[in-house]
């Protein structure tokens, strides 16, 4: 019942710490032992307003007995009266308690709304990329970023393959020259070998590719220097001629 207690307070009582359960108990309880009351009723905690301020002290014997599930012990003091410390400090606490709880659930329901305002504004954005047409242009701009990337490669690498090919048409070309001046050498050295045969027998002057060899063992060295450059030289020409068919079909 809702309770008037103006010009009462003298009469009336608090009681924390009783389970809920057990109100109506121990105001019968009181009712019992302490004698007649005007009125009770709940808001923070139980209000006990007795008839005659006699009972006051006799209810104020229960302050500290464990009631109902015997878990805590009941608190009493008069409505004149601040409450006892322990009462005022858990007071504090939930209410402490309570405020957290508020702001923690005022900043998830803001979070939420911040929410469902980008999820609003985004909806055309997530719509369009969920089209098939948008699906196969990301998938053709894909394809192109990857065949440029291929073609970069590529370009590096016949970069690189043309300039061993340059390496080896040098390296060719000094062989080439080397063997040249092997060749000139050789004749030199044969040629006296012919003008003194020509005196001897008196024949008619040949030419050098098929005058009589000098000095057997020079032969022989010059024939072996030759067959080794020719190995070196034709793989270099072979690579020469394949660049060459290549820019003719680029």
């Amino acid at each position: 019942m809702t309770l008037d207690l103006v010009g009462k307070l003298h009469r009336t009582i608090y009681c924390d710490g009783c389970p809920p359960n057990f109100y109506e108990d121990f105001v019968r309880l009181l009712i019992l032992k302490c004698g007649p009351i005007e009125g009770w009723d709940v808001a923070e905690r139980l209000i006990v307003v007795f008839a005659s301020v006699n009972s006051i002290s006799t209810a104020l014997t229960f302050n500290g007995t464990a009631f109902g599930d015997l878990g805590s012990s009941v608190t009493l003091w008069v409505a004149t009266q601040p409450p006892p410390a322990t009462v005022a400090q858990q007071a504090a606490i939930t209410a402490g308690s309570v405020s957290k709880a508020s702001e923690i659930k005022a900043t998830l329901e803001a979070k939420e709304r911040r929410l469902a305002a980008i999820r609003a504004e985004l909806a055309p954005d997530i719509e369009r990329d969920m089209q098939q047409e948008n699906i196969d242009l990301k998938l053709r701009d894909l394809c192109v970023r990857q065949l440029t990337a291929l073609c970069t490669l590529t370009s590096h690498g016949l970069s690189e393959m043309e300039k061993s090919v340059d390496e080896s048409v040098t390296h060719v070309n000094s062989l080439r020259q080397l063997l040249e001046s092997l060749n000139k050498r050789q004749a030199r050295k044969t040629r006296p070998n012919q003008m003194r045969l020509q005196k001897v027998t008196g024949a008619p002057e040949v030419a050098a590719a098929t005058s009589t060899p000098g000095d057997p063992q020079q032969v022989e060295e010059y024939s072996e220097i030759e067959k080794r450059v020719n190995v070196i030289v034709a793989p270099g020409e072979d690579d020469g001629q394949g660049r060459k068919r290549c820019r003719e079909d680029v």
